[in-house]
């Protein structure tokens, strides 16, 4: 072999090694060989585009363009935010060669941001498509929460690195929206209270008249058998990392002389999605309060040989909110069920609803909500969808307890 024959081929082998030195610091052994063989038999002017192409193909998001750097806006993490406060920022791959297309998220997001890229696509099952994501809204509960992110181009490549955003969101102490209200019940009727307050309440306290009542730290506070031992002054304290807040006071007066009138209602109806879903209402009127059994249905409508049913109802109660010349300026959610064997005041509820003895009964573990409930006098609505977003025939009836 001529010496100026032997000297190329030697040049062309040398500068291949030096490839292979670079591109093992990244990629796989077996996949660098098999492109490494095919940049040998390139001619010599050939090797540096084939060298490139290589790295460009292997997802070597700074080889041509480069370091690779992790861009996040506006600023750098870690963030700080207030629970309840807005908030936006974004991270992508600049300095590549080629975009990312794909994301793959381990960790944590706060609750209340939600992930997606530009065409308003989430974050599911840990992996979102798009070049620029964005993590934004409102975080309703404070903590120190992490989340890497790594990103991939179209081949399902890349750069091996696993790139970490912290956000610090700081509990704010919360605030009472709606205070209870003062109730009078008759001699061993029940009285319940209620409260609305921001989100992020971590802990709940009920007492009376100063003091804590043991065990009552549930979203309301029923108290049964009512009788004058009960009369007084009940607050609420709520409660989270940043500090708490006490509720005004709601008086418990027990009068036999009081009454009160309530509208029976059972409405069945298509329950869908948005301002379509089943709203019907009603009015306690009087100086006293009521106690009803409020059951939404769906799964239990089979037995009457319903079909199209809604598969998981959710039932909201809500109160509207009158301003001192009788106009109404709102509403108050006042409590939520899922499930109606599941949450608290279960074995209240399932005991009541086995002395009014309603057909059909609920079975256990059924997706049916169901809530029992002291009202006051006011107007009232129940608020009939389905979890998820999911539609079907459903049904809402509500009973006389006493």
């Amino acid at each position: 072999m001529p010496f100026k024959t032997l000297y190329l081929n030697f040049t062309r082998y040398q500068f291949a090694i030096l490839i292979l030195a670079a591109l093992l610091q990244r990629s796989p052994a077996i996949r660098l060989l098999a492109s490494l063989e095919r940049a040998l038999v390139q001619p010599a002017s050939q090797i540096i585009k084939t060298t490139t192409w290589v790295a460009t193909s292997l997802g070597l998001f700074h080889a041509t363009a480069g370091a690779t750097t992790f861009s996040t806006a506006p600023g750098n993490s870690p963030y700080s935010v207030e629970v309840g406060e807005s908030f936006s920022m974004s991270f992508t791959v600049t300095g590549a060669p080629v975009s990312p297309s794909r994301w793959e998220i381990a960790g944590a997001v706060p609750p209340g941001l939600t992930m997606m890229n530009t065409s308003n696509e989430v974050l599911s099952n840990g992996q979102i498509n798009g070049d620029v994501i964005t993590v934004s809204g409102e975080p309703t509960t404070g903590g120190i929460y992490v989340f890497s992110a790594q990103a991939f181009n179209a081949a399902g490549d890349t750069d091996n690195n696993k790139y970490e955003v912290q956000i610090n969101v700081a509990a704010t102490v919360p605030e009472i929206i709606r205070d209870p209200v003062s109730t009078k019940v008759a001699t061993g009727a029940r009285a319940q209270f209620f409260f609305e307050a921001t989100e992020g309440v971590e802990t709940v306290q009920w007492k009376k008249d100063g003091a804590a009542i043991p065990g009552a730290t549930a979203s309301t506070l029923a108290v049964n058998d009512a009788g004058p031992g009960d009369e007084g002054s009940y607050t609420v304290e709520a409660t989270n990392s940043a500090g708490s807040v006490e509720s005004a006071a709601a008086t418990l007066t027990i009068d036999d002389a009081s009454s009160a009138e309530l509208f029976n209602l059972a409405t069945r109806g298509f329950v869908g999605t948005g301002g379509d879903i089943l709203i019907p209402g009603l009015t306690v009127l009087g100086g006293t309060s009521k106690t009803v059994i409020v059951r939404g249905l769906g799964p239990a409508l089979e037995s009457f040989g319903v079909s199209g049913f809604l598969a998981d109802p959710e039932l909201k109660v809500f109160q509207t909110i009158f301003n001192e010349s009788g106009v109404s300026v709102g509403s108050q959610l006042l409590v939520t069920n899922d499930d109606w064997d599941d949450g608290a005041g279960v074995a209240e509820l399932s005991a009541a609803l086995d002395e009014a003895n309603i057909f059909p009964a609920l079975q256990a573990g059924s997706k049916d909500a169901a809530l029992l409930l002291t009202l006051n006098q006011g107007v009232y609505t129940f608020h009939l969808s389905g979890v998820g977003g999911s539609t079907g025939v459903g049904l809402v009836e509500l009973f006389l307890f006493e």
